[in-house]
């Protein structure tokens, strides 16, 4: 008696090891990302879009990281920065990045592409009782995005505090 192999059988465990094969390589970042063009074995160094970059700064100042929290920025911005770093101390700073990141949500949205090196971005902090819109100007440097100027904020009154409860 000759046994039969049920395709359904193969199919499921090609489709389990295909899968386990995709979840390895997204978990060692070889895998970059689903949108836009699709390069799925793209090198880790692929560079960041306007936007990562001020994700990546947002999580830095959460997270008290002063270094990440400076790598993001250059020029005379970072000069500055870095001055203030060394006043003060790193801890200290640190302690500020986190006081001053308590904000609820944020919208990142890049508003102007004046030439390929840089990127205006608009940034609107959601606070409990206000809204704040922030302007960066961003320039790439090889193939890195820098922040290298910020505009003061604008403060926008809300109609309704933030997680207020909304009745007819």
């Amino acid at each position: 008696m000759k046994k039969q192999v049920n395709p359904k059988v193969v199919f499921t465990l090609a489709f389990v090891i295909g899968l386990l094969i995709l979840v390895i390589v997204r978990n060692n970042n070889r895998l970059t990302s689903w949108k836009g063009d699709w390069m799925p074995f793209a090198p880790a160094s692929a560079s960041l879009s306007p936007e990562d970059v001020v994700y990546a700064m947002l999580d830095a100042q959460r997270n008290g990281n002063t270094r990440a929290y400076l790598d993001v920025f250059s020029g005379p911005l970072r000069d500055q920065l870095q001055q203030v770093v060394k006043e003060d101390s790193p801890a200290t700073f640190a302690s500020y990045l986190v006081r001053n990141a308590d904000f609820r949500g944020v919208a990142v949205t890049v508003t102007d592409r004046p030439t390929a090196e840089d990127a205006l971005v608009r940034v609107e902090y959601v606070y409990p009782d206000r809204n704040e819109v922030q302007k960066l100007h961003l320039r790439r440097e090889g193939k890195q995005w820098r922040i290298v100027q910020v505009a003061g904020a604008e403060q926008i009154k809300s109609l309704l505090p933030y997680d207020s409860p909304v009745a007819d």
